[in-house]
This record gives structure tokens, sequence and C-alpha cells, in this order.
């Protein structure tokens, strides 16, 4: 909205004996609008030095909500003039920004006035030019800085330069431009066509309101978000949001004025809540005849905000967990509030972590060794598939510390169309009418696997840095000749084999020779106990020769050795069985055999070793795991819902030896705070359809030189990427990457080894795609797009693949 071009930024600490510190040296100060209504942040971008781009890194911006906690004021540093404020997240710490001599008075008294009308409407809820002398002298009594005393004085003083001087100034640094490179005409004519955007026009009143018992009533102001200008607009200035119980276990929501409904809504996942204490708002999804909508409550004050977070959180945790909320303990309750909200603080992320600069060069190093010798058959990368018609991915969207040099680029456009006409050429005769479901992605040969029906396709990962159709193993059969569908396929022994179940046998594994191309054993796990689930031993089991795994019935953890044959393959002493029925879905280990393991309940459990009890256990949000994976170290454990991703820390808090929840258990009063990844409401209401995510996974870093960095997941037609970094540096949940695809995603995962490219697979076709082709959310790019040409590449691409 408004920026001082150039300045230094300092920070002071009480308690630091080096006094004052030198933040960056060269850097502007400006004023940005949050989606949040009368809400602003003033902000502090690094400038960048001459050929250099914009990184990923944490380092290049510090941002600050503004309001009258911020102690905004005027101040001197050796003659040079500037501003000083208070780092409200952080005590006893004052950031300072002195402005550079080529700035003069003027244009720093219109810059303090845009903070001090930003506080008023902050504290006010209203536009600044609503504001009359008695609201004025309110918010000054309050205020405790003198300076901004005098600035709020002035807050209905003539606009005419505030206008002229935001007419031709930049919010942020921008790139260096590139010079144009020649555009796909077929693309170029599908990004230009017309989008219709959703009109920011009300839901039809509901017929009837929920009747019930009222559990909490908040009152607050009601935004709904207008798909048209990316913003949330006020439709009523006071409502009552109440929470009503209309049956056991069953809530709804009613949001009412005076004078108008406005929802009536069953309190479920799809809902896709968040909850922000800084903002004291609740943002939801509400869906009416196939129309997404995004709805903002900001409450009234922060006594309303609490009774709303804890009788929704109440509400949802009872809904699916069918199960009074005091049953659970106060610590539970605390870890179930904390990941229902969206700015959970979470431990610093490891030391050990490479810093952004580090990470680059290191790439840039690998990518320079492969074009001039033969790559590692982990290291090779391969190009991404065309970017289907109508998706928009432009550069300036792109991370900047991903994007490639203009050369690179033009030689990418080339090999992607020599890639495409080389897939089409692979085409068999007759698509069929199965479709692509599993997805296993294998280190050695380069080759990844995908399950169709009762067929198995191979794919190739080759030195052009593509991927493309290799050959099919045209019938899955058991010893016995009965043809299946695998319900369960993972890579074994240094992948020469693949473990397979039939949903049908499910007591029943099956080893496929991937030399011979079939079933050569047939494993009795248990003739009693049905396994649900399997893993390898270890995170990277699958390079090793080792003949066990990890099998998983619905309340059993427990080794498998084919080696010892027979009706009963399970391991006695490594075998860990619970009364009750745990319904365990999932599991994953450690490079050390640490298993994580989630159940339809929502409990994650950590065992340090297989045939005792866990070591930790982490309450149930009420959503089933679908999925779950850890890194190497055992640090970070990612578990997929329906609607979210929940990110926990398992390093204990304060523990000297720097242990994990897998190795003892958390305190009782200092269980992980657990961080949510969700989708923005307000992007759900462009893709037009509730979350279903995919089993979200790490990038793979084997080698032992690098931690994980990257979650991948998908949802719909979109595949969704987080930086594990930027997610733990800043503790947001919806920082992430997205891109469309043409159709829906059917399985996800990196390329084995590392993050710079993804394996997509559709229904029928299978993709690999860039990361750094993954951009930061639009409306472009979230808006479904129907292409006709689409459909014709997937009748003959790798058919039927």
């Amino acid at each position: 909205m408004f920026k001082l071009p150039s300045g230094v930024l300092y920070e002071e600490r009480a308690a630091a004996k080096s006094g004052r510190k030198c933040i960056y040296k060269d850097s502007e100060l400006c004023i940005r609008k949050t989606s949040t209504p009368f809400q602003y942040q003033l902000v502090a971008v690094r400038a960048l030095e001459e050929g250099e781009e914009l990184s990923d890194s944490l380092d290049d911006e510090r941002s600050f909500l503004i309001g009258t906690e911020l102690k905004f004021a005027s101040t001197t540093f050796e003659g040079a003039h500037g501003f000083k404020w208070k780092d409200a997240g952080e005590e006893n710490v004052q950031v300072e920004f002195i402005a550079d001599e080529g700035t003069n008075k003027a244009t720093r008294e219109t810059f303090a006035m845009a903070v001090a009308r930003c506080a008023w409407e902050r504290k006010n809820r209203r536009a600044y030019t609503d504001a009359d002398e008695a609201e004025v002298k309110q918010l000054m009594d309050q205020a405790e800085d003198e300076e901004l005393e005098r600035l709020l004085d002035s807050v209905k003083l003539d606009d005419a330069e505030l206008e002229a001087a935001a007419a031709d100034v930049p919010v942020s640094p921008s790139k260096p431009s590139k010079p144009s490179k020649p555009v796909d005409p077929e693309a170029a004519a599908a990004a230009a066509s017309p989008v219709t955007l959703p009109r920011c026009e009300l839901p039809p009143e509901p017929v009837e309101m929920a009747d019930g018992e009222i559990i909490v009533s908040t009152l607050g102001e009601l935004y709904l978000f207008d798909a048209q200008t990316c913003e949330f607009v006020q439709v009523s200035s006071e409502v009552a949001l109440t929470v009503v119980q209309t049956g056991k276990f069953e809530y709804y929501i009613n949001v009412a004025a005076n004078d108008r409904s406005f929802v009536s809504q069953l309190i479920d996942p799809e809902m896709n809540a968040v909850f922000n204490h800084d903002h004291g708002s609740l943002i939801w999804n509400y869906f009416d005849a196939g129309r997404a909508y995004s709805f903002s409550l900001v409450a009234v004050d922060e006594k309303h905000y609490e009774a709303l977070h804890q009788g929704m959180t109440r509400a949802a945790y009872e809904t699916l967990n069918q199960e009074p909320w005091a049953k659970a303990t106060v610590s539970s309750q605390d870890y179930i509030l904390d990941a229902y909200e969206e700015d959970v603080e979470m431990l610093p992320e490891p030391s050990t972590w490479e810093s952004e600069g580090e990470e680059e060069a290191s790439e840039e190093s690998s990518s320079e060794e492969s074009s001039s010798e033969d790559e590692d058959e982990i290291d090779q990368i391969f190009r991404s598939a065309p970017v289907p018609t109508g998706v928009k991915t432009g550069k300036e969207e792109v991370d900047s510390s991903e994007d490639e040099s203009e050369e690179e680029s033009e030689e990418e456009t080339d090999e992607e169309s020599e890639a495409e006409s080389e897939s089409e050429s692979n085409a068999e005769q007759a698509v069929g009418s199965d479709e692509n479901s599993k997805l296993a992605v294998g280190y050695k040969h380069g080759r990844s696997f995908v399950v169709r029906g009762s067929r198995i396709g191979v794919f190739k990962h080759t030195d052009g840095d593509d991927i493309v159709f290799d050959t099919t193993i045209n019938r899955v059969d058991d010893t016995r000749g009965r043809e299946f569908t695998p319900s369960t396929m993972m890579l074994h022994e240094q992948d020469s084999a693949l473990v397979l179940q039939d949903s049908q046998r499910p007591n029943e594994l099956y080893k496929m020779d991937l030399e011979y191309g079939k079933v050569v054993e047939e494993w009795r796990v248990h003739e009693d106990i049905p396994t649900v689930a399997v893993a390898p031993n270890t995170k990277y089991g699958q390079m090793t020769g080792d003949k066990t795994l990890v099998g998983l019935s619905h309340n059993m953890l427990y080794r498998i050795d084919p080696r010892l044959g027979g009706d009963n393959l399970i391991v006695q002493n490594e075998q860990q069985m619970y009364a009750t029925k745990s319904h365990f879905t999932t599991a994953a280990a450690t490079e050390s055999g640490a298993v994580a393991v989630g159940s339809a309940k929502g409990e994650i459990r950590l065992f340090d070793r297989l045939g005792v009890r866990a070591k930790t256990v982490l309450p149930a949000l009420g959503e089933p795991i679908l999925g779950i994976d850890v890194t190497s170290d055992g640090r970070y454990v990612v578990a997929t819902c329906k609607t979210y991703l929940l990110l926990i820390d398992t390093k204990l808090p304060d523990d000297p030896a720097n242990r994990t929840g897998f190795q003892k258990p958390f305190p009782q009063a200092k269980k992980p705070a657990p961080k949510r990844l969700q989708l923005k409401p307000e992007h759900v209401v462009y893709m037009g359809a509730p979350i279903s995510f995919t089993p979200a996974k790490f990038n793979q870093a084997p080698d032992g030189n690098s931690a994980e960095k990257t979650i991948v997941t998908s949802t719909g037609p979109f595949v969704v990427t987080w930086n594990l970094r930027r997610v733990l540096g800043t503790g947001r949940g919806d920082a992430y990457h997205i891109k469309q695809y043409q159709d829906v995603v059917v399985a996800d995962n990196f390329r084995f080894g590392q993050d710079r490219s993804i394996v997509v697979t559709l229904p029928n076709d299978v993709q690999s795609v860039k990361r750094s082709q993954l951009a930061k959310p639009t409306r472009e790019s979230l808006m479904i797009r129907p292409s006709g040409s689409q459909a014709h590449r997937d009748s003959i691409v790798n058919a039927p693949y």
C-alpha cells in the first residue's frame, strides 16, 4: 500500500550485551494488507543485490501486525530519521528502520500517517474515514506512545498526497525481468480464455435453523469471501454464531442477524475450519447446491473468541470420536485445542539443517556434475510433462529460489515437446475400463510401478529427464492362478520384488519377482489375523536385502518373517497386541526401526521397537489417519486426514539428550503442539469441492547428508507441496505451492532420493513434474478450466496407463 524505499533495519534487545544489531543493511519498509478486514502488516524486506534473485529464505522478510501495541514512533540515529516499534512476538525487543537521506520529511510523515490509520481501523474495525474526534480521543487515551497519539490526532487529514504516493509505488521489490521467450499458442489461448468467477452473493437463506441445546453463543462480524476481488466482504456488522446440539454427539452451527439467517450447518471435517487467535477469527467453508463459500466470523472480543474456539473444538471432537469431551484428559484437551488453531508455535528447526544458500549451492553443484558425467541412479532428475492446457503456472508465481536460467527453460521447452511425442508413440491399442490406482517409486534401475486393475505398468526415468512407459506385467495371478487387483504394493529386497496384497484375502501376502514378472511366493501371515497394512522394517528398507517387514492388523503391530514358513509368519517376540479395538490403519518406520502407527480413531502411537507398548500415544482429533510418514531421524511425523495434514515435532522439550517421543514418553503437560497443514477456506472457493487428501509423503534423503525438506500430497486435480523449513520457521500451515491437472490425481510421490521432481499418477496417465513448477496459489491457478485437448492426450499417452 505504501513504502519507504530504502533504509537500514536494526534490532535492539534489552538483555543483549551487543545492544543494537543490524538485520538488513539495505531494505525497504512497506504496509501490506492482509486477507482479514481492517488488518494490516508492517513489513521489512531485504533489498536484492545486483544480479541476485529473491530467495526462499525466511530471513529475507520481517512482518509485524499493526496495532496500538506496536508503539510505532519517530526516532533518530546518528542524525538520520526513521521509526521504531515493539516486536509483539518477543519481549523486550525493539525494531528500528532508519531511512536513507533521500527520504524527505513529507514522505516519512505520509508513511507514519498511513500506519496510524491502519492502527485505528484495527482498533475500531471500520474505515478510518468514519472516525470522529471522540473516537480518535478514545484510542489516543489507550495509546502509551506520545508519537502515536500525535499521528492519530491527524487521522482525518486530506488523502490527496497519500493517493498520489500510492499511485506508482509497488509493495515489494520485484525480480529482475527476463527476456521474453516463445509461448505455446495453445497454452496462451487457454490462459487467455475467460474464466467465470463465482459472484460475491450469499447462499440461499436456510429453510429452517437447527434446533437444540445451545452450547455456546458468540457475537461478531460476518464476512464472505469475494472470489472476484480476492477479499472478504462484510455482510453483517453484528451476528450471533451459536453451536447447537441436536442429538447425541451431533452439532450444528447457526449464524444469524436480527434481519436474516445466514447458515445452519452440520459440524463436520468438510467445514475446513481455521481459527486464528491474533485476528480473533474463524474461517470455514460452506457448500450449497454444488457451490463452495468461505465465511469468516470476527469475534467482538477475546472472551467471545475463546468461547467459540473451545465450543467448536468440543463439538468437533464429540462428533468425530462419539464420546464426551469431558472424557479426554486436560493435557489431551490442550493438545486438541492447539491443533485447531492456526498460529501454533513449534520448536525451532534443527540446527544441523543447511541454510537456504547452502541448499541452493548444493543443488547447483549437483546439476553441473550431472551435465558432465553419468549420474547416479538415485540423483537423476527428469523433466515434467507439458503443462496441461488451461493451467497457469507463470514464472512470476514460482519461488525464485527454484527458478532456472532462461537458457535452461528454452531447452526444457524443446525437450518437453520431444518427450511428449516419444510418450505418445508408446501407446498401446486399448484403454479398457480399469484406471490407475497405486504407485511405487523405485531407487534401482530408475523404475516406478503403477497398478491398473490386475496389471502393473512399469515406467522408466530417462536420462532426458522424463518418465516414459516401459512395459506391462499383463496379469497378476497368485500361485494358484487366481487373478487379482493389488490393493497394496510395496517394493522389497533392493527393488527386486514387489509385496502385493489382495483385499479379498487379507490374511495373505504375495511376493512378485520383478525379473520374471510373476508371483513366486504366497505368504499366509496368520489364519486368524488379517493384515491391514505393511511397511518396510526401516525408512529405506527397500534398499536392503532384508527379508522381513512390518505388519499391522486392526489391533496388533508385528514383524513378518516369510522364512518361518507355514500358516504363521509372525515373529512371536516382536508383536504387540492391544485388548481393545485400536483400529490401526497405517504405519511408517524411521531409519533406526522405530515405528509410527495411525488409527481410524485419529490416535498416533510412537514405538521405539516392535514387541513392546508404544512409548507415546498422541490423542485423537477424531478424523481417521489415512496415511503416515516419518523423517529418517524420527524428528517429524506427518499424518494425513481427509481435510488436513498433521505435522508433529516429536522432540522432547528441554531434554538434554535430544530424545524424541519414540524413545521416551512426553510429559503429560508437555505434549507436542501439532501443526495443521490445510488449504485456506477461501482457496477452496475457487476449487469448488471439498478437500480429500491422498497420503502425504516426505521427500527421501537416504544418503544421510541432508534432511527431509518437503511434503507432497494431492486433492482432486491438485498436487500440493509444503516447504518443511518454511512451516517450522513461520508457524504457518497455509504456506503451500500447488499445481492443477485436468484429471484427479490418484497417487503421487517424490522421485527417490531428492525433492526436485514429483511422480504424478492420474487415472489414465503417469507424468513427472518439477517441484519448481508448483506455484503459490492464485485465482488463475485454482480455477478449474475445462479442456478438450487433455481428454485427447489421456486417451493415447502410455495407454492404458
